[in-house]
């Protein structure tokens, strides 16, 4: 009786101490992106923030009106799906840029971004870990901590710009592959659920549509996930669902399973098919054919290059010290989860999954790659790591429950003196790196170009180049270079040269015959 008593006792204390954790790791998480949102009050416009916008800032300086603002976005975003590119869904928000009302509010952007990328990884992995694999919310909220930390804080520093900061860059393609996170949350959620209502089923049809109307990269990638989707609503319809006697003959148990599998795949059929619908329909647009014939590679080779430079990052360049000890942290409780998942799921397919993983980040990759032979923009990194990060976590942890259910292995009773160590390692390394590099991390290097006054030099500078440009008595514009260019922020600048398409874009912009940097002074 003692011995039953102290086993309930030593459980009791083993769960308050995960839920303890997983309120630290919140807490931890929130004080560290404080920083990367404060650091985005001292964000400006550059680029293409002009040259899209311009259109739309136009329709509101001389409505006044919101609402005007709004309908030249989705104008616009017509007009470059004829034009230029099949974004019809992401090049709508890139011409609503919050500059376009006042340079003041460009903050939003990056908020916006920030906030949308941290709801919906939580969102999709609440309903994965404790939705559809039954986990604990305790569990589940330490493992999406430290997921949190990997794919924002060591995010490589050439991406964090413009799939955070820079406005045009961060909307078309981190704000769409973080909806599309929720997006597949939502499936989940819409499978699992017991009662569908019509209207959700439509509104998420919708969205799917409208993704597939984002960048190519999130575009490709879903629609590899809805086909998924309907490969396995057709096989279950088809193995399953045709021979009624040899349904009657088994067990309840596994008929009432193949019927509930059926019915919740069956769910996803229509969002699936708006989705794959809505890519085709960006794949096929008019602007697209004017730069068709600019194609780098070929597609056989496109996707041998692309399958290489994932094996070659998601083993080797982006597995970092930090990322190392963070993927080390997860361990305990993947084991722990693979533990109670075990008991209604083998984990038989460890190969298959991870060629699938494999794949699928690859894929990310394939449409830049075949249309321009490379992928060193700092948005397109962005969101390949953060997909290839995202998969590796979860082969990850589905090679934790083939462990456990498949090879003899010492069962740990209690993680917490291996997991105290590896933490404070990866706490004295990170204070050591941190002393070396301030910017090895996302949060430390927001915190060291405001600590510095680098940002706000940035910001005041800029400031004093918008009185010029607001200036109706100067027609051309000579700007002084900026003597600071802090990590996150600076993505572009104009030039000496007149003739420079992002010169024009701001003279246009603002009214100016012309515009330039003189750097004389």
């Amino acid at each position: 009786m003692g011995e039953i008593i102290s086993i309930e006792n030593d459980k009791f204390k083993m769960k308050e101490g995960v839920r303890k954790l997983r309120i630290a790791l919140f807490i931890g998480n929130v004080i560290a992106v404080i920083p990367i949102f404060l650091m985005a009050l001292y964000n400006v416009p550059a680029a293409d923030d002009f040259s899209m916008a311009y259109e739309v800032h136009e329709a509101f300086m001389e409505s006044g009106s919101v609402f005007a603002a709004i309908f030249k976005a989705v104008y616009m975003g017509y007009w470059y799906y004829m034009n230029w590119t099949g974004y019809f869904f992401s090049d709508a928000l890139t011409a609503l840029a919050p500059s376009v009302f006042h340079e003041g509010l460009y903050f939003l952007g990056t908020w916006c971004v920030l906030l949308m990328f941290s709801f919906g990884l939580w969102f999709f992995m609440r309903q994965l870990l404790t939705k559809t694999l039954r986990l604990g919310s305790d569990i589940s909220g330490c493992i999406t901590s430290i997921i949190y930390v990997i794919l924002l804080h060591t995010l490589p520093a050439e991406a964090r710009c413009e799939s955070f900061f820079w406005y045009s860059g961060a909307i078309n393609y981190m704000f769409m592959f973080s909806l599309s996170l929720l997006w597949m949350g939502l499936l989940i959620k819409l499978a699992t659920d017991q009662e569908t209502k019509l209207y959700k089923k439509l509104l998420l049809s919708l969205l799917g549509f409208l993704l597939g109307g984002a960048n190519y990269m999130t575009g490709l990638s879903t629609a590899i996930v809805s086909a998924c989707i309907l490969f396995i609503a057709a096989y279950y319809s088809v193995f399953d669902g045709a021979d009624a006697e040899r349904k009657l003959n088994m067990s309840r148990y596994k008929l009432t399973a193949i019927c509930l599998k059926l019915s919740s795949v069956r769910k996803l059929v229509m969002p699936a098919v708006f989705m794959i619908v809505g890519f085709i329909v960006a794949v096929v647009a008019p602007g697209n054919a004017k730069r068709s014939a600019e194609a780098y590679y070929g597609p056989v080779k496109t996707v041998m290059i692309s399958i290489y430079y994932t094996l070659e990052r998601m083993f080797g360049e982006w597995i970092t010290f930090p990322v190392i000890f963070l993927m080390a942290l997860l361990v305990p409780f993947m084991w722990k989860a693979a533990g109670r998942i075990r008991k209604f799921y083998k984990f038989e397919h460890p190969v298959l999954l991870g060629a699938f993983a494999i794949l699928l980040a690859s894929a990310n990759i394939t449409p830049p790659l075949y249309a321009t032979g490379n992928i060193i923009a700092g948005r397109i990194i962005g969101i390949y790591y953060m997909q290839s990060m995202l998969l590796l976590i979860l082969l990850q942890g589905y090679l934790c429950g083939w462990f456990r259910a498949h090879v003899k292995v010492s069962s740990f009773k209690d993680f917490s003196g291996v997991y105290i160590f590896v933490a404070i390692i990866f706490v004295i390394g990170s204070c050591l790196a941190i002393k070396a590099d301030p910017h090895i991390y996302t949060g430390t290097s927001a915190v060291f170009d405001m600590a510095t006054g680098k940002a706000g030099t940035y910001k005041a500078e800029f400031s004093e180049r918008l009185k010029v440009l607001k200036d109706d008595s100067i027609k051309d514009v000579r700007l002084k270079p900026y003597s600071v260019r802090p990590e996150l922020l600076y993505f572009s600048d104009i030039t000496d040269d007149t003739s420079d398409w992002l010169n024009n874009a701001v003279a246009e912009y603002y009214h100016k015959d012309s515009v330039a940097l003189d750097k004389t002074n």
